[in-house]
């Protein structure tokens, strides 16, 4: 039983880890009507939420009612947030947004080579940015309390 509670802890220990280095800049497509470029280096001075999801992933659906709520509250208000898709088509994308009702930008990383830069290997993963650009949390759930 303490094998298990104790295996328990350290997986919880990996994927939820606080950071203070700075990400590799990124250029990825915003899903919109232009196909826009944005780059990580649209955010310098500002704190951004990142959210790591592929329409196939049942906890990342989950998430959406949490992460639009928390991009509505008066805690979020200094926040750029971002959801970052992992490998799926526009098609797939498109319809996840429209049924899943998405109220942040999306980034699409076809390939992933964004999230394998950034060492996403499973998802849902947030990222939180500090306005210098420093990574201040990465994990499954966004700790409230750093917003």
């Amino acid at each position: 039983m303490y094998k298990v509670l104790i295996v328990l802890l350290l997986s919880l220990l990996t994927f939820s880890k606080e950071l203070n280095i700075t990400p590799s800049n990124f250029y990825l497509k915003e899903y919109n009507k232009k196909d826009t470029e944005v780059t990580l280096d649209d955010f310098k001075g500002k704190k951004v939420l990142i959210n790591f999801w592929a329409s196939w992933c049942v906890s990342c659906v989950e998430e959406v009612p949490e992460l639009n709520a928390l991009m509505t509250s008066s805690k979020a208000k200094n926040y750029h947030f971002i959801g970052l898709n992992a490998g799926d088509t526009k098609r797939k994308i498109k319809k996840f947004i429209k049924r899943r009702k998405f109220k942040y930008r999306t980034l699409i990383d076809r390939d992933r080579s964004v999230s394998k830069q950034w060492g996403v290997d499973a998802l849902p993963v947030t990222v939180i940015l500090d306005e210098y650009g420093k990574v201040i949390f990465q994990g499954i759930r966004p700790p409230k309390d750093l917003l």
